[in-house]
């Protein structure tokens, strides 16, 4: 009941200052830039499928970052957090109410937009009359959803640790900004290196412990769209790695001195 009482809070709170509907228009503004311009020939796509993964591969990260930023260091800001912290309500319960009030307010929104694109898609004919390039299957497109809400999941969590010790919201958002050069092509260029260096050209027959820690990796995640087995181990590494952030900023925030100000 505690942490439902902290989700509601930080609802109305998104509300009021318009932040849930910045996000709405945030992840409706990438579909759109998916959709009318010409990513797809530019990257030499296949299909749909790769322009919309490599445009939300770098926008995933950035709508948790900004969905997550002030968890913590927001509340230091305006002073409420000492208050908060002096009710009867146990640390792990505010730091998982802000973690599901975050993912309540972009996952559903992200997953409803993307699907409504793939039909959009199909019946408008834009990939065909304007790109030229075909529709994946239903189930490939679902893939790059749940990889998609995974990637989200994991940058909620990253950035509420990070917000913990940030001294500003700002502050939190450009440290959680470094942790996206895996999403970033610079990943994929540090990949290609590696690769090189130790003779191997594809991600198919690596050992799953490998494979767990390249599913931070967006060329790795866009390796797995027609890959269902690899695709399966990168949302259960992501998901993993989320729940091992969370505990470890559970424990964390419950030893964590809070001064309070005079």
């Amino acid at each position: 009941m505690k942490m439902i009482a902290i989700m509601q809070r930080e609802w109305q709170e998104n509300l009021r200052n318009y932040k849930t509907l910045f996000l709405l228009m945030f992840i409706f503004g990438g579909v759109l830039m998916a959709l009318y311009t010409e990513v797809g020939p530019t990257a030499n796509s296949q299909n749909v499928l790769d322009p919309f993964f490599e445009l939300f591969a770098v926008l995933c990260p950035m709508i948790a970052i900004f969905a997550a930023m002030d968890a913590v260091v927001g509340e230091k800001e305006k002073g409420t957090l000492e208050l908060v912290l002096s009710k009867p309500l146990p640390r792990r319960a505010l730091l998982l109410g802000k973690y599901c009030a975050y993912v309540l307010m972009i996952v559903p929104l992200l997953v409803a937009e993307l699907i409504a694109a793939y039909f959009w898609a199909q019946l408008s004919g834009i990939s065909q009359y304007r790109w030229h390039l075909s529709m994946p299957p239903l189930s490939q497109w679902l893939t790059l959803v749940a990889i998609l809400t995974c990637v989200s999941l994991f940058f909620v969590a990253l950035t509420i640790l990070i917000s913990m010790f940030a001294p500003t919201t700002a502050t939190t958002g450009l440290c959680a900004l470094i942790f996206m050069a895996p999403a970033h092509p610079l990943g994929g260029e540090f990949l290609r290196q590696v690769g090189n260096l130790l003779h191997i050209d594809s991600f198919q027959g690596l050992p799953i412990i490998v494979k767990f820690f390249l599913s931070i990796f967006s060329k790795f995640q866009k390796f797995t769209l027609t890959n269902p087995s690899d695709a399966l181990i990168c949302c259960l590494s992501l998901l993993t790695m989320t729940v091992v952030v969370l505990l470890l900023s559970s424990w964390i925030f419950e030893r964590q001195n809070v001064a309070f100000k005079n």
